[in-house]
């Protein structure tokens, strides 16, 4: 008897450093920047909001998916952002990171939710329209001043304005994401369009030039985040 007590003892033990090393997690961290900063050094152009949805995380090693991020979507304040982190278990291998500039149709049709999709954000606008993938106000200051206003979305088959990013990384290394708001501006003003505030083709065209503008780069090499 006292043999079985001792070998179910051992068992249980090894069942328990099974388990806790299972549960052990590494923090990946994505800092954000933007150029808005140096937007302001001109002085003509004043962004006064700029928020974006970014969401769907995941993690693939080579072409195998090797984790799914559970938080659905972050809402981020890219004037003043904070940076993204991810508790990734220890033994998970991963490459590459995917994720959405948007709301998915899937989520847009899911009713009201809560958290970062909570429609008092203000980045909703309706059940039939769903919600803003990313919202750019502010203001041109010059001779003839003149706002803008652009909240991009829409999950409509053809009005569909989600787009997905994907970078290589490493699990060693620290990241940044860069938005180059800029370019977005500079085409719309070029294009006499101050403002667009529902789901159409252009706002399709806008989502793909403010995705095609997303940027990673390693920041440093790091033995333990």
């Amino acid at each position: 008897i006292m043999k079985l007590f001792i070998w179910i003892v051992f068992v249980l033990f090894c069942l328990v450093n099974v388990f806790s090393a299972s549960a052990q997690t590494i923090k990946k961290t994505f800092f954000l920047e933007t150029d808005i900063d140096h937007i302001y050094l001109t002085d003509t152009i004043h962004i006064s909001k700029c928020n974006v949805y970014l969401s769907n995380f995941k993690f693939y090693q080579n072409d195998k998916l090797a984790f799914t991020d559970t938080e659905k979507a972050y809402l981020i304040d890219l004037i003043d952002p904070i940076p993204l982190n991810f508790e990734i278990p220890t033994q998970v291998k991963y490459n590459r990171v995917v994720f959405d500039v948007g709301i998915d149709s899937l989520t847009n049709v899911a009713g009201i939710l809560t958290g970062a999709l909570d429609p008092r954000n203000g980045m909703y606008w309706s059940w039939q329209s769903g919600y803003i993938n990313f919202k750019i106000e502010g203001d041109i200051r010059s001779k003839n001043s003149k706002s803008f206003q652009y909240h991009i979305g829409g999950y409509a088959v053809k009005l569909n304005a989600l787009q997905t990013k994907s970078f290589d990384i490493s699990a060693g290394n620290s990241y940044i994401f860069n938005f180059s708001i800029m370019p977005l501006l500079t085409n719309c003003h070029k294009n006499n369009l101050f403002e667009l505030m529902t789901p159409q083709l252009k706002a399709v065209q806008m989502a793909k030039v403010f995705a095609d503008h997303i940027s990673c780069r390693k920041i440093s090499d790091l033995k333990n985040e």
